[in-house]
């Protein structure tokens, strides 16, 4: 639910925050006070909610932006290009399209391969679904049933339960800043205390 602590978990996870107590990870490295940069190069990216994108540029401006960094290799880039189009055919046919245009499944979609062409080892994704229609919210599920295939460790923040245990394997549940529930995401659904508590706003009894 809404000031569960959830967005701030994935900030601290990328370096947009530090916290007061505990430690970040990756691969057994402590990395609490890397510079969110130096994580970027580890692979921890993240795709925030809301708006990801540059409304004025077209998908390939801002796909070309994404790809910055790595614009000296032009080999490579044209490869990460070629992958993250195959995975969003829907904007390989309108490359040349304002992405303030799209519309707000499209749009995230462009944000979410923006950030796939760093090719990150962990990739964090604030509110999934937030503002979007169930059918564009089940195409994204079905691209990250192929990036989890492909063996991508995904941290994905969702206020609907049902759309993070279409995905999830493993499930942790915030409630005002306090860890309720951690384990298999199946053992999650059977939690109707739980539950109650999203759907009705209120710790059920």
């Amino acid at each position: 639910t809404n000031g569960a602590g959830k967005s701030t978990i994935l900030k601290v996870i990328c370096g947009l925050g530090t916290p007061s107590r505990g430690v970040v990870r990756l691969n057994g490295r402590t990395i609490t006070y890397v510079a969110p940069e130096q994580r970027g190069k580890y692979g921890v990216h993240l795709l925030p909610g809301g708006k990801g994108v540059f409304p004025d540029m077209t998908i390939r401006e801002n796909l070309e932006m994404a790809a910055f960094r790595i614009r000296r290799d032009r080999a490579d880039r044209d490869r990460r290009f070629a992958y993250v189009l195959g995975l969003f055919p829907d904007l390989a046919g309108r490359q040349s399209q304002l992405a303030g245009s799209l519309s707000g499944g499209q749009q995230q979609m462009l944000a979410l391969a923006m950030v796939l062409l760093h090719d990150p080892e962990v990739l964090l994704i604030d509110e999934l679904s937030l503002g979007l229609a169930p059918a564009v919210v089940q195409d994204l599920l079905v691209i990250l049933e192929r990036l989890k295939a492909d063996g991508l460790t995904i941290v994905v923040v969702e206020q609907s339960l049902n759309i993070a245990l279409a995905v999830a394997d493993r499930a942790v549940f915030l409630e005002k800043g306090q860890v309720r529930f951690t384990g298999p995401a199946r053992e999650l659904a059977e939690r109707d205390d739980l539950a109650r508590a999203v759907f009705l706003g209120r710790e059920g009894g």
